[in-house]
């Protein structure tokens, strides 16, 4: 039995475009549900502190107010860290960073919970916040947590002193990038139920909903087998729901299960932009030996991140970002160290690249830096550097198969014709070319390959139609529309006639995060490991009906054909009679990442399974009276393995593009003793659609044997290289090299002076 192969590549619309237009779909605050209560979180307005009493007399009186509930009302461990446990559900004596929960306050409307929750009277003894990754650091008393480091990572390769020592030309250099906000068009919410046998349900905005189900069991002390988490349809997470959720939803949980009624919760945008996890600031030290011809002898690297007041996910941000430190260059001598400190800021977490783009903005930004030190064109040191087929990465990876990080590097500079590239520099305005290469790893890594399989559920209806159920989510990347054509591939039906249904922990077994560009790769050959199990199925009874051998059966756009006879039965009348002589309709699928060779002493070894590799080349303008700078165009060339669906690869450029553009230039994230001041949309500023300027997609493929029909991921490589290229452009256009994001208009001003 054949399938067709004219699904994969197809520019199919989007299955939630229409709703999401035309306001049909209804998302979390659309939502209510009969006998409903609303909650609002209180919390500590003290950066730092112990928690003497929480005083609830001036709102009980009110008409409005139902209950508070502090910690001392968790009936399970008080406890929400998603990797360390380092993080209460609810601050029972210390509070770490203004933002962090002392209690849940729940009233009749959602504008009263909030309300209410403000006036609750929270007495704190105050200590001395520690704000800086520098205080962090060498602070010897007065420690956040047992230690300030909440993790580290390091690589560890070859002999780094020896090749320094023969090194012709030995450059170093800082780099700082700051704090972004994910700022989700839809704010963290959630609706927690008690089911009459006494478990827990809920539907949230979340991109992760196993993380939810294990939170919950463990605080409020209930089997996983009794908690049902199903995603509603999410306006947006970036990572911002990946680990926020299992808070705000448990908290949710709790209320409910005290008073036995629907809890509602959802942040305003303030709340939101306070209490969740960011994109962790770093800053960056490069020390790189390079040879007389620019060939990469040696590097010592040091990157330090501001964790927060609790590590969340701040363990997978060390560890990206580390196996990453150096981008898809051949080095065979490297020492990374990688690490993140707690202080007493709102924590940071989950956000598109996971450290990659910190990273990269520090590993391009200092190629450039050796270029102009060699005078070199800095492609021209790329290509001497760049990983191939056959060649290792930093961390010492032999890669064998799908390395398109040459091919993006040409086809970039190719469209944008760089070797004639115009350079206007009359004394206003100032013209710029950057280029950024990056690689990206594919799924969780190593450090998390123990959790890094995932699952489908294929159901074939009595009436031909198919109902195919993901472990991973849909939050506005297309996720949707590529499980249906992935599924119409492996089985050989037509699009349309499939259903995918929203994401719900009782429907597949637990299947990880919804991060890491993972969702393709992973749903993709879960989808063919169950079309594997389905088919010999349909094959069977396709033969038995139509009295023929299995080799002769063909099934194509829904229709079974015998090839000996040109005899035609529709997949309908199939399903029929799969139904009538009881045969199994639905099959699990599951797929894991490969067993990698990985040492994690060193940091040495297959860090992931593949990459995923993007160059992207931004030319800007620069007005030199006002400081502002302007993206001309960005010319993105991303190797994507293979197309699944070409219009949605290119959605997620050009959105990961504008995101990219958003940090390097205009999200001036600001905190003031711990208080986050641009809280909104007038004081952080996103960029719009006349800061983006012109984006051009390039898809290269060069198919990965293991990911599905040769696909790799897309949605975080999407923003990695950009603030790098703007920087480099930036740097290209003055003359001068630019250390730190964003570039705002002071500092352009501050470089070219009077």
């Amino acid at each position: 039995m054949s399938q067709s192969t004219q699904i994969i590549g197809q520019r199919l619309k989007r299955l939630d475009a229409r709703g999401k237009t035309t306001g049909e779909t209804k998302f979390i605050t659309d939502i209510k549900v009969e006998n409903m209560l609303h909650a609002a979180p209180v919390y500590s307005k003290v950066a730092y502190g112990k928690l003497l009493g929480i005083n609830t007399d001036v709102v009980e009186n009110d008409p409005d107010f139902v209950a508070f509930f502090s910690a001392k009302d968790i009936p399970g461990e008080n406890q929400v860290g998603v990797i360390l446990e380092d993080q209460p559900l609810i601050a029972e004596n210390i509070v770490r960073y203004v933002g962090d929960s002392v209690g849940i306050l729940v009233a009749n409307t959602a504008e009263a919970a909030q309300r209410l929750s403000k006036l609750v009277s929270v007495k704190i003894e105050a200590f001395t916040p520690i704000f800086s990754i520098d205080e962090s650091r060498d602070a010897k008393e007065n420690l956040i947590h047992d230690t300030n480091l909440a993790c580290q990572h390091q690589v560890k390769r070859g002999d780094p002193e020896k090749a320094f020592a023969e090194a012709v030309h030995v450059i170093e250099a800082r780099f700082e990038t700051p704090f972004q906000e994910h700022y989700y068009l839809e704010p963290q919410g959630c609706i927690a139920f008690v089911t009459p046998a006494g478990g827990i349900e809920i539907l949230g905005s979340i991109q992760c909903p196993f993380y939810v189900q294990k939170a919950v069991a463990k605080a409020l002390d209930i089997p996983f087998s009794k908690i049902r988490v199903e995603q509603a349809p999410t306006g947006g997470a970036f990572g911002g729901k990946e680990d926020i959720p299992s808070e705000t939803c448990t908290r949710a949980a709790l209320a409910a299960l005290i008073l036995n009624r629907p809890i509602k919760m959802v942040y305003n945008r303030i709340t939101d932009i306070q209490l969740t996890s960011k994109r962790h600031p770093f800053q960056m030290h490069y020390k790189v030996g390079v040879s007389k011809t620019g060939k990469l002898l040696a590097a010592k690297i040091k990157l330090e991140e501001n964790a927060g007041a609790y590590a969340t996910l701040s363990s997978v941000v060390s560890y990206r970002s580390a196996m990453q430190a150096l981008g898809p260059y051949v080095i065979d001598n490297i020492s990374v160290e990688s690490n993140s400190y707690y202080t007493n800021l709102p924590p940071t977490g989950a956000f598109r690249g996971f450290g990659s783009p910190q990273a990269a903005f520090g590993h391009e930004r200092m190629m450039d830096v050796i270029a102009t030190e060699l005078d070199m064109d800095p492609i021209e040191l790329r290509l001497i550097n760049i990983v191939k087929l056959d060649t290792h990465t930093l961390t010492g990876h032999h890669l064998k198969s799908s390395v398109g990080a040459e091919e993006t590097l040409k086809t970039a500079a190719d469209a944008c014709d760089w070797n004639h590239r115009e350079m206007s520099q009359d004394e206003r305005w100032k013209t710029g070319y950057g280029v950024s290469l990056i690689h990206y790893g594919n799924c969780l890594g190593a450090a998390g390959w123990f959790m890094d399989g995932s699952g489908v559920k294929i159901k074939l209806h009595r009436d031909g139609s198919i109902s195919v159920a993901f472990g991973l989510i849909e939050m506005g990347q297309g996720a949707l529309t590529v499980v249906q054509q992935m599924t119409a591939e492996a089985l050989g039906v037509e699009p349309g006639r499939i259903t995918v249904l929203p994401t719900d922990t009782d429907q597949v077994p637990d299947s990880g995060p919804s991060v890491a560009s993972r969702n393709v790769v992973m749903t993709g050959n879960a989808i063919r490991n169950a079309a594997a199990k389905l088919l010999p199925v349909l094959k069977e009874a396709a033969a038995e009906l139509m009295q023929c051998d299995l080799n002769e059966i063909v099934l194509e756009q829904g229709k079974i054909s015998n090839i000996r006879n040109s005899e035609m039965l529709s997949f309908s009348e199939l399903s029929n009679y799969l139904y009538l002589s009881n045969r199994p309709m639905d099959v699990l699928g599951w797929w894991h990442v490969p067993e990698l060779d990985y040492d994690a002493e060193n940091g040495t070894g297959e860090a992931y399974f593949t990459y995923s590799y993007a160059t992207q080349i931004a030319r800007v303008k620069i007005d030199t009276y006002t400081g502002r700078v302007m993206v001309d165009k960005i010319w993105a060339s991303h190797d994507v393995g293979k197309a699944i669906n070409p219009a949605g690869l290119e959605a997620q450029i050009e959105g990961g593009t504008a995101q990219g553009i958003g940090w390097a230039l205009t999200e001036n994230f600001k905190v003031v003793e711990g208080e986050v001041v641009t809280d909104n949309l007038t004081t952080y500023l996103l960029p719009t659609a006349l800061d983006v300027g012109e984006i051009e997609s390039i898809l290269v493929e060069d198919p990965e044997p293991e990911g599905p029909w040769g696909a790799k991921g897309i949605g975080e490589p999407a923003i990695i290289p950009t603030a790098a290229a703007i920087a480099n452009a930036v740097s290209n256009a003055l003359g001068q090299s630019v250390a730190q994001i964003p570039i705002i208009p002071e500092h352009i001003l501050e470089m070219v002076g009077d």
